[in-house]
């Protein structure tokens, strides 16, 4: 039952972990999903942006090799344009790495914290099943002891009463054998018509021999 009990602790606690886990992995690959497919956007944007600086650094070459000083000034700042697009997509992926890395920072944490408290509290239980078992076999103990102290005193109690029924059989069976003594020995002294001094003779004669059979003390 106890190791039942540990082992049910231990299970729960190795659930907790692979849930924590599972979690752990779901959410990760999901911000990575998205991360991949916002380098993916940014990655076809800057291609593109690319080809558009390509484009314009033509179209500026050609440009100026016809002399027209006002499209050369469009074309130098729709570049400048283009280069902040770049720089600001550049920023965004940036951002969002970093947003990725403090993400999986924190769900490291907190993946750390729930496991210390599934720990903590896979412990607790296990120490309070100890004390309740404890508990139990203190009081098994104890009502083991009362039993057997019950048992031992009905015993004694039981011994007592033979041994005094007992007694009380033998002493009837003394009285009665030296009450047949004395009969036989009055009824031997009358027969006889002994004198006194004979008489008294036969009689202690007859208490001797009764302590030789025991039947007196």
């Amino acid at each position: 039952m106890i190791n039942l009990s540990i082992n049910t602790a231990i299970l729960i606690s190795a659930a907790v972990a692979i849930l924590t886990s599972l979690l752990y992995l779901r959410e990760y690959f999901l911000r990575k999903k998205i991360y991949q497919s916002q380098r993916k956007i940014s990655q076809i944007k800057l291609q593109k942006i690319a080809q558009l600086l390509a484009a314009a650094e033509e179209a500026e070459t050609q440009v100026l090799a016809e002399g027209s000083f006002a499209t050369k000034k469009l074309l130098a700042e729709f570049k400048i344009q283009l280069q902040n697009i770049v720089k600001d997509s550049q920023q965004s992926i940036n951002s969002s790495q970093n947003q990725l890395i403090k993400f999986m920072e924190r769900l490291q944490d907190t993946s750390a914290r729930f496991e210390e408290a599934s720990k903590i509290s896979g412990e607790k239980r296990i120490n309070e099943l100890f004390e309740r078992l404890e508990s139990k076999i203190s009081d098994f103990l104890i009502q083991t002891e009362q039993k057997t102290t019950s048992s031992i005193d009905l015993e004694l109690k039981a011994a007592r009463q033979l041994i005094e029924t007992y007694r009380n059989a033998q002493l009837k069976l003394i009285d009665e054998n030296i009450v047949a003594m004395m009969e036989q020995t009055l009824n031997l002294v009358l027969a006889k018509k002994l004198s006194l001094k004979d008489q008294l003779d036969l009689i202690y004669e007859a208490l001797e021999k009764a302590k030789t059979e025991k039947f007196i003390v």
